[in-house]
């Protein structure tokens, strides 16, 4: 991973994703800076001490099995599966990333915290050919891949996934750039995003998104 840079103006943000020109490069926003880069299936500890790949396949059958009447859109294959999981909190082998790094710094300053934050830039390479690849559990390598837009989120945040063979194992490599951002800029990060239109409610369409967003747009609240 390459030398961290501090981020303190929204200036000094702009030239960060300037600096990378034509290059296909997708960001991540993490509320704190000790964050590593690691699934949330690797991070949790579960009840029955078994194999971690096991688990995870146990995990996304029973989402499939009871999540099937809510679907508005169909799942075609398991990576539309995976990527409707992860964007709902399921413990997967994925990472959320996104192709707009104002998203990015979006989440990474959501919600009040007293210590820096961060946004990862990933140089990630071409996507993942998902027909020759269609089972993600026999995927070696990091790598990217964008589903169908299986979710409205996922359309509006721009977003695309990294699957991790190891989940437990942090992503280390030097196509990475990490961009710390200044506690005390947060708050103000936050207000010139919603100038720019990155809120709650455009973050997450619907009528809990609005309420979330009128409610921080009239209130005095971080």
């Amino acid at each position: 991973m390459s030398e961290e840079a501090r981020i303190k103006s929204f200036g000094q943000l702009h030239e960060a994703v300037m600096s990378y020109g034509r290059k296909i490069v997708v960001y991540r926003g993490v509320r704190d800076c000790s964050y590593e880069l690691i699934p949330k299936i690797g991070r949790l500890k579960f009840i029955n001490k078994i194999d971690l790949e096991r688990e995870e396949k146990i995990i996304i059958t029973r989402f499939k099995q009871h999540g099937l009447p809510y679907l508005s859109i169909p799942c075609h294959n398991m990576w539309d599966w995976l990527a409707l999981a992860q964007h709902h909190g399921l413990p997967t082998r994925l990472l959320d990333w996104t192709f707009n790094p104002l998203v990015a710094a979006y989440f990474a300053v959501e919600k009040e915290h007293d210590r820096d934050s961060a946004i990862y830039a990933f140089k990630i390479g071409p996507s993942l050919d998902l027909e020759a690849n269609p089972d993600p559990f026999k995927v070696a390598v990091v790598a990217r891949f964008s589903s169908s837009h299986i979710s409205q989120r996922i359309a509006t945040q721009l977003g695309v996934f990294s699957i991790h063979p190891t989940p437990s194992t942090p992503l280390v490599s030097d196509k990475i750039d990490k961009y710390v951002i200044d506690a005390g800029f947060r708050r103000d990060l936050k207000f010139i995003l919603y100038r720019y239109g990155i809120t709650r409610a455009s973050m997450f369409p619907g009528l809990d998104g609005l309420a979330s967003h009128i409610q921080w747009l009239r209130a005095e609240q971080y």
